[in-house]
């Protein structure tokens, strides 16, 4: 059987639910009503608020930025994903100099992110005027970045091209820039990367982007001297190393002759002749060349310099690499030359450098590769970042 309310009650009760719900439905529309004027009421605020994901208002988003840089495009560069990669990047690290070698659809990518990193960077600068840039009163702004914001000059994109790939954009890129009206960032050097003097830079830099040359055979050389314009904590990113066999190759080596700088030390050379008049060049030449009978653990390396001593003498300044583990030394080659040459050389005297004095060498670094994995070709890069014996990682708080 069931129970059943009295009628009386159940009136009762029903009358109480309905007064519930009458109670409940006012309570939300006010709530409604206050989130609504709320919500104008936060329209109305200046965007140049820390509440804003400063990040993601850059022109990237913008579909003006997307028609005006889809003429770059070319499937055969295979840049449709490194773009935004590229962007995100420089947004993330935010880069002053960067150099690319091979123009075209990435170069207006890494503009953009340059010129929107300076427009994050203002509205950073205007929430610090305001001590605005807390959370919880905890400040959220590295002082010493923006200490230096007013010294520095600006970003700036300096671009490689020779114009001369048959399925080439980079002659569309200063044109693509002045539509976007970022083109202040952008210095274009129209030459080939092989053949262009380091010394066309002006200071070295935060990121050199290489693409689509890592398969050219004159790569390995290439690329060493484009590292050595990197700073200490900078990156190079490299397009399309890791599906081909050349590329993976150099890969290869890179490792193995930074496993073999490792094992081994720098050593620095003077060599000082009897003559003042001694043709340096031509001793130089004959001091490398000269069969080290059983010394072969010493590399000579392509650096060397010529100092003046005093009265007209000069002095020629040689580097080696010593792999002193395998039963060389520094001192057992000055003396071997001091008595091999002891017509022409007067002394050798020799102390141990360091990476910086071997020139061109790979020092500390890492590297990651990156993959598309449903490409052929054109479907990955390394970045490798510079960590020499300047390079450490800033300390600002105890937890995240």
């Amino acid at each position: 059987f069931r129970l059943r309310a009295p009628y009386h009650v159940a009136r009762t009760i029903r009358s109480s639910m309905s007064s519930v719900y009458g109670s409940a439905i006012f309570v939300a529309s006010v709530l409604a009503a206050g989130v609504a004027s709320a919500l104008q009421k936060s329209k109305t605020k200046p965007r140049s608020t820390l509440r804003h994901p400063l990040s993601t208002m850059g022109a990237l988003y913008n579909p003006e930025f997307l028609s005006i840089v889809a003429p770059l495009y070319d499937m055969h560069m295979g840049c449709e994903n490194m773009g935004p990669m590229l962007y995100a990047l420089v947004r993330f690290l935010k880069p002053r100099k960067v150099l690319e070698i091979g123009a075209g659809y990435t170069s207006i990518f890494l503009l953009q992110a340059l010129a929107d990193n300076e427009e994050e960077e203002r509205r950073w600068a205007e929430e610090r005027s305001s001590n605005s840039c807390t959370c919880e009163g905890v400040d959220w702004s590295v002082d010493a970045y923006f200490a230096r914001r007013s010294t520095r000059p600006p970003p700036v994109l300096d671009v490689v091209d020779n114009m001369e790939h048959e399925a080439t954009t980079a002659h569309l890129v200063l044109s693509a820039a002045k539509e976007l009206k970022i083109e202040s960032y952008l210095k274009v050097h129209v030459a080939d990367a092989y053949d262009l003097n380091a010394s066309s830079f002006d200071g070295q830099f935060d990121l050199v982007w290489l693409d689509g040359i890592s398969t050219d055979e004159r790569f390995a050389g290439l690329f060493k001297t484009y590292w050595e314009l990197i700073k200490d904590g900078g990156y190079a990113a490299v397009h399309s190393t890791l599906t081909n066999n050349l590329s993976k190759a150099w890969l290869s080596k890179v490792h193995a002759e930074k496993k073999a700088e490792e094992a081994t030390c720098v050593a620095r050379f003077e060599v000082k002749p009897w003559d003042g008049d001694a043709d340096l060049s031509l001793l130089k030449d004959k001091v490398r060349g000269h069969d080290l009978d059983n010394l072969a653990q010493v590399t000579w390396l392509e650096r060397s310099l010529v100092e003046e001593v005093g009265y007209g003498i000069k002095k020629l300044i040689l580097f080696a690499r010593i792999d002193e583990a395998a039963g060389a030394s520094a001192e057992v080659v000055a003396d071997y030359l001091s008595e091999t040459f002891e017509e022409e050389i007067q002394s050798v005297d020799v102390e141990l450098g360091d990476d910086a004095d071997a020139g061109a060498s790979w020092g500390n670094f890492s590297v990651f590769g990156f993959l598309e994995p449903h490409k052929t070709r054109q479907n990955s890069f390394s970045l490798f970042q510079k960590r020499g014996l300047t390079y450490a990682e800033p300390s600002y708080s105890w937890t995240p």
